[in-house]
């Protein structure tokens, strides 16, 4: 490690620019994926494990729907967007509600159970292999001694929208509201005539959508197959147990460290920037469990 520094301080210097800006851009990816653990982990208590595979169909349903269908690609994104959504809700109402009460471990199995069955059945009807989608927007930036395009720098303020708008809907519509008085107090909300049903419901619904925006962004950059969700939930996991699995803001926090963490790993040694988020779930729970971001 230090000889690989030694050898290159010229170039991380040189690059340093664009590695903090990929760092920022995959952060904010795993942000989003963190966020919809957290939405659904705040309203329901349960942490679910087919995030992954809802990132998976937000993006290759987007890039099959304009690669096949030869539909507008504003129109692919919405509609990947939206089975993501729809996925989400379908696998709460087959594989959670019905599993009423059941202990966390249970929970912890059905979503694992149901990421299977999301992958499978992606396999089946996509085939093993990789769909795209065209850039958004063409060229790059030149930083340092590297550059960075614009198509990934977009993320970032996507990201940011969305976030934005995730907060508003839990501040100011009543759908939004009921979901947070679920997190809080889940007899308390019932006393108030919220159906914790619906509000768990859409709490699946939501976090599947933010997982679809994530699929749509990762799509042009990366491409997207059957199997390109897992890895990528684990990270989000990750970025969730990092920053504060019940704080919102820690989940954002936690990241973008996940994505800086990631670009850093990659100049000492990129074979292991896989088990990076492993070794941050592990070293998290040890250490600190509730987060950097505890509430």
């Amino acid at each position: 490690m230090l000889y690989f520094a030694q050898k290159h301080k010229g170039d991380m210097g040189q690059y340093s620019g664009v590695f903090f800006l990929n760092g920022l851009v995959i952060g904010s990816i795993y942000a989003l994926i963190a966020l919809g653990f957290n939405v659904i982990y705040s309203t329901t208590g349960i942490i679910n494990f087919a995030q992954g595979e809802f990132v998976m169909v937000g993006g290759i349903t987007t890039a099959w729907t304009y690669a096949t269908l030869h539909l507008p690609l504003p129109l692919a994104i919405l509609i990947g967007i939206l089975t993501a959504a729809l996925v989400g809700l379908l696998s709460y109402l087959i594989g959670i509600r019905p599993a009423k009460n059941a202990s966390p471990v249970t929970y912890i199995i059905i979503t694992i159970a149901i990421s299977i069955v999301l992958k499978s059945a992606a396999s089946f009807a996509f085939e093993v292999k990789s769909y795209t989608i065209p850039k958004f927007v063409e060229g790059s930036m030149r930083v340092g001694g590297g550059t960075v395009d614009w198509q990934s720098l977009l993320v970032i303020p996507i990201a940011a929208i969305c976030m934005l708008c995730l907060l508003g809907f839990f501040r100011y519509t009543r759908a939004g509201r009921n979901m947070r008085a679920c997190a809080e107090s889940k007899e308390g909300a019932r006393l108030c005539g919220i159906s914790v049903n619906t509000a768990s419901a859409c709490s699946f619904a939501l976090s599947a959508a933010l997982a679809g925006v994530g699929g749509v962004m990762i799509a042009p950059m990366f491409g997207m197959q059957f199997d390109g969700g897992t890895m990528i939930g684990l990270k989000g996991f990750s970025a969730a147990i990092l920053g504060g699995l019940i704080s919102p803001t820690g989940c954002v926090v936690g990241g973008i460290l996940m994505g800086l963490l990631e670009q850093g790993m990659r100049l000492i040694s990129p074979g292991y920037t896989d088990i990076l988020a492993l070794a941050v779930v592990v070293l998290m729970l040890l250490l600190r469990p509730r987060g950097l971001v505890s509430k």
